[in-house]
C-alpha cells in the first residue's frame, strides 16, 4: 500500500524518464500514442501539468526515425565526451562509440541491440515500470568493426552484447522493497557495472532542464555476466554429488541384479511335476508347482511333516501347485544392507507404497499433505511477486475478496504442522514408553538422536547442494547471479545445523523457512517436561501444557502490543521487527504444538476408542468449524483495506488466534481417529495420498527453491489472472513433490536405512 502511495508522488520522475526513452529510442509512428498518454497523466489531478514534456516530447517524435537515430548518436556522443576515462574503461568507451557509430550507418547488429532494450509497455499508469527488453536476443549479438567501414572489408568481433538493468528508484525503500523504474540494457560486454553506471547517469543528465525542476534520481545498474567462474565450494559439492550419484547407481544395480533378477532367474527354474495319479485319483493334468519366496537353485524338496491347517499334507499341496521348496536363498551382511539403503530400486518402492501399519493415525496423511499445498499456494504468491508485472492493480483486487482471505492468512497452515508435529511425537513416544514400562527406562539419548537424524541430513545436504550451485543453474535477466543466498550462507549455515537460526541473528538467515524446523525442534526438545508428567499423571501433564499455552499467550500478546502489530502482518508497514520478533520465535509458536501434543495423550489414553453420542459429535464438528472459519476469514473487509483494530485487540487475535486454530485441527485429528470422522475421515485417510505425505518433508524443504528457480529463469515479467494462477499453483504442487522425490531417494532415505541398519530401529517415529 505504502509502496503505490509512493509511486503516485514520483509520477513526475516517471514522466521524465520516459521523454528521455522516447527521445532516444522511439521510432515514427509511436508519437499518436505517447502523446495522448501523456497528456492523460498530464490531466491526473495527482499530477501537474506536464506541458513542457508534452512540447519536447511531442516536437522529438514529429522527427523521421533517421533524425531520431542521428539525434540519439549526437547526444550520446557528446554525453561520453564528458565522462573521464578514471571513472569509465578507455574499451568500453571506445566500444559504446563503436555502437553509436554503427547504429548511425544502419548496421543490423546495432540495431539488433537497440531492439534489445527494454521499451515501455503498456500499464505504465498502472505502475508496470520494469521494462525488461530481450535478454536472449542481447547476448546473442556480434559486434563487427571494419578497417573500412564504407568498403566493409576486415571485419573483426571486438565484442558480444551483454544484459544489464538500470534503477531509478522511486521513492525511498519500503518493508516490499524499493520501487523503481527498471529498464534493460544491451551493451558491450567489456563495460563493467561501473563503466555503465557512470555511462547512464551522464545520458540522464542529458535531459532538457526545462522539462521539471524534479532532479532524476542517481540510476544504477546491474549486470548479467555469461559465464561465472567455478568455485572451490561449488567443485566440492559437485564431487560431493557425484559420490552421491556414484553410489546409488551402485546400490540399485546391486539390488536389482542380485537381489531380484538372480533370485527371480533361479526360482524360475523349477521341475515340472507329471503326475498323472494321487491316490487313486486320476489327476489328468500337468501341475506347475509355486516355489516358497527366496528360492536359488532351482531344486524341489518335498517335505512331509504332516498336516497342515487347511487339512492337505505336503504331498497333496504340491499335487495342487502349492509344493513347498527351498533352495539355498543370498542374504546381505552388514555392508550390503547399507549398500541397499542407497537402492533406489527398494527405497522408491517404500516410498510408493500405499499400505499403513497397524494403529496408524490415517487422517494426518490427508492432513499433512493438505497443509503442504496450502504452504505452496501462499508462497506461489510471495515468491511470483517479484517477477509481476501488474501487481499494483492485480493485488488490490484480491485483497477485496472474501475466498483470498484463505491465501492472506494462509501462515496458520504452519501452526497446522505444529499440531501434527505434537500429536505424532506424544502419541508414538507413550506407547513406547509404555511398551519398555516407564520413563527411566525409555531410551532418551536415542529419542534425541533419531530426531536429529532423521532431519538434518536431508536438510543440510539439500543446503550443501543448492547454496554454492544454485547461481550456476540458470540465467536470465533476472537471475541471482550471486545466489540467492547472502553470502552464500558463510556465516550462517552453522545455525541451521544447531536449529537456531530462528532465535540467534534471525535477521541474517540461510534458507530462511527452515526457521519452521528450528522451531519444530526446539519443541521436541522440551517435549519430555510434557511427556513424563503426562505419563504418570494426567493432571500434572495437563498442567504444565496449560501453563505453556498461557505463557505464550502472555508473550505474544505482550509483544504485539508492545511494536503495535496488526492482526494480520501482510499489512505490517515494516516486517524488520514482525517476523524475528512474532513470526520466527518459538515462545510465539508453541500453542498448536501443546494442543496437539496434549491431543496425542488423549489418543493414547483411550487408545483411539471413544463413546460419544450424535449430539456431541456434531457440536464438536460445528465449533470447530466456527473457529476454523472465524481465524480465517475474520480479519476480512469489503475495500480490501486492513481491519480497524486497536492495538489492543490485534495483540488478543496475535496471541491467541494460531492455538484457537491448532485446535479445531486437533478435533479433526481426534474425531477420525476415534471413528466420528464420517465422510472427512475417508477423505483425509483416501490411501492415495499416504505417499505424498511421506514426501511432506522434502517438498517443505525443496519447493521454495523450484519456485526461485522458475521465477528468476523468466524472460519477461508475469502477468496474473486467476487461470494464470492455477497453472502456477498445479505447477508448483507437481514439479515440488516431483524434486522431493528424488530429494528424497538421494538423501533422506538412504539415511533412514542406515539408522535402521546400525541401530536395528524397525520403525521410526
Amino acid at each position: 500500500m505504502q509502496n503505490i502511495n509512493m509511486c503516485i508522488l514520483n509520477r513526475n520522475t516517471l514522466c521524465i524518464i520516459l521523454s528521455l526513452y522516447l527521445c532516444l529510442y522511439t521510432a515514427k509512428g509511436q508519437g499518436n500514442y505517447f502523446q495522448m498518454l501523456l497528456q492523460g497523466v498530464s490531466k491526473s489531478q495527482q499530477v501537474p501539468s506536464s506541458d513542457n514534456i508534452l512540447s519536447t516530447v511531442g516536437s522529438l517524435l514529429q522527427n523521421y526515425q533517421d533524425q531520431i537515430i542521428d539525434y540519439a548518436g549526437q547526444t550520446l556522443t557528446s554525453g561520453f565526451e564528458s565522462l573521464s576515462p578514471n571513472t569509465t574503461g578507455n574499451l568500453c568507451l571506445n566500444h559504446t562509440e563503436l555502437f553509436i557509430k554503427a547504429l548511425l550507418r544502419r548496421e543490423n547488429w546495432a540495431l539488433r541491440m537497440v531492439d534489445a532494450f527494454g521499451k515501455p509497455g503498456p500499464g505504465i499508469l498502472d505502475y508496470s515500470v520494469n521494462w525488461v527488453g530481450n535478454y536472449d536476443e542481447c547476448i546473442a549479438i556480434q559486434a563487427t568493426a571494419y578497417e573500412d567501414p564504407v568498403a566493409k572489408e576486415g571485419p573483426t568481433t571486438p565484442y558480444t552484447g551483454k544484459y544489464c538493468t538500470a534503477s531509478f528508484p522511486l521513492g525511498p525503500p519500503s518493508s516490499l522493497g524499493q520501487l523503481a523504474l527498471k529498464f534493460g540494457l544491451c551493451v558491450p560486454d567489456s563495460c563493467s557495472q561501473e563503466d555503465l553506471t557512470g555511462i547512464v547517469n551522464a545520458v540522464a543528465d542529458l535531459i532538457p532542464q526545462n522539462i521539471s525542476s524534479i532532479p532524476l534520481p542517481t540510476a544504477s545498474v546491474t549486470c548479467q555476466e555469461k559465464s561465472l567462474e567455478f568455485t572451490d565450494k561449488a567443485l566440492a559439492v559437485t564431487i560431493v554429488g557425484g559420490v552421491f550419484a556414484a553410489l546409488i547407481l551402485i546400490a540399485t544395480a546391486y539390488d536389482v541384479i542380485v537381489q531380484h533378477l538372480l533370485n527371480k532367474h533361479d526360482k524360475s527354474h523349477v521341475t515340472t511335476c507329471d503326475l498323472k495319479s494321487f491316490r487313486g485319483i486320476e489327476n489328468g493334468a500337468f501341475v506347475q508347482p509355486v516355489i516358497k519366496e527366496g528360492m536359488t537353485n532351482g531344486h524341489t524338496e518335498v517335505i512331509q511333516n504332516g498336516k497342515e491347517k487347511n487339512g492337505f499334507t505336503d504331498i497333496e499341496k504340491a499335487a495342487i501347485g502349492q509344493k513347498k521348496s527351498s533352495t539355498s536363498h543370498y542374504k546381505p551382511g552388514v555392508l550390503g544392507q547399507l549398500l541397499l539403503s542407497f537402492s533406489v530400486y527398494t527405497k522408491a518402492s517404500k516410498i510408493l507404497n500405499t499400505s499403513q501399519p497397524k494403529g496408524t493415525l490415517t487422517s494426518v496423511n490427508g492432513i499433512r499433505f493438505i497443509s503442504m499445498t496450502w504452504v505452496i499456494l501462499g508462497h506461489t504468491y510471495g515468491f511470483g511477486a517479484a517477477g509481476l508485472s501488474n501487481g499494483a492493480t492485480f493485488m488490490p483486487q484480491m485483497f477485496k475478496r472474501f475466498t483470498f482471505q484463505a491465501v492472506l492468512n494462509a501462515t496458520v497452515s504452519v501452526d497446522t504442522f505444529f499440531v501434527l508435529s505434537g500429536l505424532l511425537v506424544s502419541y508414538l513416544s507413550l506407547r513406547e514408553m509404555k511398551k519398555r514400562g516407564g520413563a527411566l527406562k525409555f531410551n532418551w539419548p536415542l529419542f534425541y538422536f533419531h530426531r536429529y537424524w532423521r532431519l538434518t541430513p536431508p536438510y543440510m545436504l539439500l543446503l550443501m547442494l543448492y547454496v554454492p550451485t544454485f547461481k550456476y543453474w540458470a540465467d536470465g535477466p533476472f537471475w541471482p547471479q550471486n545466489g540467492m543466498e547472502n553470502e552464500e550462507c558463510k556465516d550462517t549455515w552453522w545455525k541451521n545445523m544447531l536449529y537456531i537460526n530462528n532465535v540467534y541473528d534471525s535477521e541474517k538467515h540461510c534458507m530462511g523457512w527452515g526457521w519452521y524446523l528450528a522451531n519444530d525442534m526446539q519443541f521436541y526438545i522440551i517435549s519430555p517436561i510434557m511427556l513424563v508428567p503426562l505419563f504418570y499423571s494426567p493432571v500434572a501433564g495437563g498442567a504444565v501444557c496449560l501453563l505453556l499455552i498461557l505463557g505464550n499467550f502472555i508473550c505474544t500478546g505482550l509483544i504485539s502490543r508492545h511494536y503495535g502489530f496488526p492482526a494480520n502482518f501482510i499489512f505490517q508497514p515494516d516486517d524488520q521487527n514482525f517476523m524475528p520478533k512474532m513470526y520466527f520465535t518459538p515462545w510465539t509458536r508453541i500453542g498448536p504444538y501443546v494442543v496437539g501434543f496434549f491431543t496425542g495423550y488423549l489418543l493414547y489414553k483411550t487408545e483411539c476408542k471413544v463413546k460419544m453420542s450424535k449430539l456431541m459429535n456434531m457440536m464438536g464438528w460445528t465449533v470447530a468449524t466456527a473457529v476454523a472459519i472465524s481465524v480465517l476469514y475474520g480479519l476480512y473487509t469489503p475495500d480490501g483495506t486492513p481491519p480497524d483494530l486497536s492495538i489492543a485487540v490485534s495483540a488478543l487475535y496475535n496471541a491467541t488466534s494460531r492455538t484457537a486454530w491448532g485446535l479445531s485441527v486437533a478435533w479433526v485429528i481426534f474425531a477420525c481417529a476415534t471413528g466420528y470422522g464420517g465422510p472427512v475421515n475417508a477423505l483425509l485417510s483416501w490411501p492415495g495420498v499416504t505417499p505424498l505425505s511421506r514426501l511432506t518433508y522434502c517438498a517443505y524443504l525443496v519447493h521454495p527453491i523450484v519456485m526461485g528457480v522458475y521465477v528468476y529463469s523468466r524472460r519477461t515479467l508475469m502477468y496474473w489472472y486467476d487461470l494464470e494462477l492455477i497453472y502456477l499453483f498445479l505447477g508448483n504442487i507437481c514439479v515440488s513433490y516431483a524434486a522431493a522425490f528424488v530429494i528424497s531417494l538421494a538423501f533422506e532415505s538412504p539415511m533412514m536405512g542406515l539408522e535402521k541398519v546400525l541401530l536395528g530401529r524397525q520403525k521410526n517415529s
